[in-house]
């Protein structure tokens, strides 16, 4: 079942058998939940019986517009606070409530050991709090639509108890592992062509992941052609071990490099002093991406 925020038009184009939204970029008619309630979700499962099922819970949240309940937003909403901020962390709690709310629903029915749950969001937000845009919305540069961790560096957290140990993991991961995850986890064998991996087999403390490095894309947020992907291109990035390698599309920007764990914030560039080991990381990412 698909609710919440959706791309793909009618939920059918996404493989789902039920869903909410019918058309639109955004989700329609499935943005009702979350924000408004939890039910259809609740009566989807319920209707199933004891079938397996898969649900895609995406609220609008914490996604603009930033309207939480004035009983949450008054507990940030006190002096020496920006109110853009406070908006912005009562999203983030109200949010986190809903999800609450559903994982206790699950528990109550007795569906809490045999259901794989799987937390993830789509890209970073640093919310921006001076009194006009410096993006293309209230978000700050080095957050969304960004190469920066601000903007790339979000949760993949998984719930299922007995199965996945409770910890916190140091390996790289990424959105791409949550396909071939999701088909262990269902006894089926991933596609040999997936370039993800089972995050089942680091997250139950059997093994490290085997890789090195992950990579990613950041593309224009409306595209200016859907034919030829590589025209709405702006960066390429890189991360392996602790060095975090940015490179432009567009010259003559130069290639950003920065050690993320002593620079964190990606304040310090260290390309200029680190010559060699920007070769050595672009020699790696171009063989990801083709040489693009």
């Amino acid at each position: 079942m698909q609710t919440g925020k959706s791309w793909e038009g009618h939920y059918s184009n996404g493989g789902f058998t039920h869903g909410l939204s019918d058309k639109g970029r955004h989700g329609d008619a499935g943005l009702v939940i979350g924000r408004q309630t939890l039910q259809p979700i609740y009566d989807f499962i319920e209707a199933g019986g004891e079938q397996p099922f898969f649900v895609w819970y995406a609220p609008m949240m914490p996604h603009e517009p930033h309207t939480p309940p004035e009983r949450i937003l008054r507990k940030y909403l006190v002096e020496g606070h920006n109110e853009k901020l406070a908006r912005y962390w009562a999203m983030c709690e109200w949010f986190d409530e809903t999800c609450g709310e559903l994982l206790g629903w699950l528990d109550k029915k007795g569906l809490r050991q045999n259901t794989l749950v799987a937390f993830v969001v789509d890209n970073g937000w640093i919310q921006e709090t001076g009194p006009s845009q410096t993006t293309r919305g209230w978000f700050a540069p080095k957050s969304k639509l960004s190469p920066y961790d601000g903007g790339v560096r979000t949760p993949i957290l998984l719930r299922w108890p007995g199965l996945v140990k409770p910890g916190r993991y140091g390996d790289l991961v990424s959105s791409i592992d949550l396909a071939p995850t999701f088909l262990s986890a269902c006894g089926l064998k991933p596609d040999e062509r997936m370039p993800g991996l089972n995050l089942l087999d680091c997250a139950g403390g059997r093994m490290k992941l085997n890789r090195d490095a992950v990579f990613g894309e950041i593309f224009l947020h409306t595209s200016v052609d859907l034919e030829k992907p590589e025209r709405n291109l702006t960066h390429r990035w890189m991360r392996q071990g602790d060095w975090k390698l940015i490179v432009p599309v567009q010259p003559p920007a130069a290639p950003e490099l920065y050690n993320l764990a002593s620079d964190p914030q990606e304040k310090t560039a260290l390309a200029a002093q680190e010559t060699q080991r920007v070769d050595q990381l672009l020699k790696v990412l171009n063989a990801w991406s083709g040489g693009r």
